[in-house]
């Protein structure tokens, strides 16, 4: 019959397996997610709602991208596409809507065509997203007259 000290040390060999697991795969999925954009840490809130979800946000070629921060996807749960969104002016986040992973934060109201949402984000990933969207990469929208 195993002793009590032997099966502690099991569980805990086992609890420490299973972090290391979660750690890597964590690690790995942002690298790939990332593939050499620019990624960053921000909030989404749908239109209606009080929860803010944390997740990924990526800055593609033609589209922002946003991933949750957690679970093993690496395809984004929301796509907009540069041409269509409409970025307004940002609003410090305070009081109750403060966001704690995410100090400082300012709510930017968001629109896809005719679909809102708001983003949070810290000043300076909100000047990458500003100049992100009025950055266009060569060659984009050439045959705008």
């Amino acid at each position: 019959m195993p002793s009590v000290l032997v099966s502690t040390e099991i569980v805990i060999g086992t609890l420490l397996a299973l972090a290391v697991v979660i750690l890597t795969t964590t690690y790995l999925r942002r690298r790939y997610i990332a593939r050499g954009l620019q990624l960053t840490l921000c909030g989404l809130r749908q239109p209606g709602t009080a929860r803010w979800r944390l997740g990924l946000i990526r800055f593609g070629d033609n589209a922002l991208e946003w991933f949750t921060l957690g679970g093993v996807s690496v395809r984004p749960k929301r796509r907009w596409a540069r041409q269509r969104l409409q970025i307004e002016a940002p609003v410090l986040l305070t009081g109750t809507e403060s966001i704690p992973l995410l100090p400082d934060a300012s709510l930017v109201p968001c629109t896809d065509g005719d679909a809102g949402f708001e983003l949070a984000l810290q000043g300076p990933a909100y000047t990458a997203l500003r100049s992100w969207q009025e950055a266009a990469p060569p060659g984009y929208n050439v045959n705008v007259a």
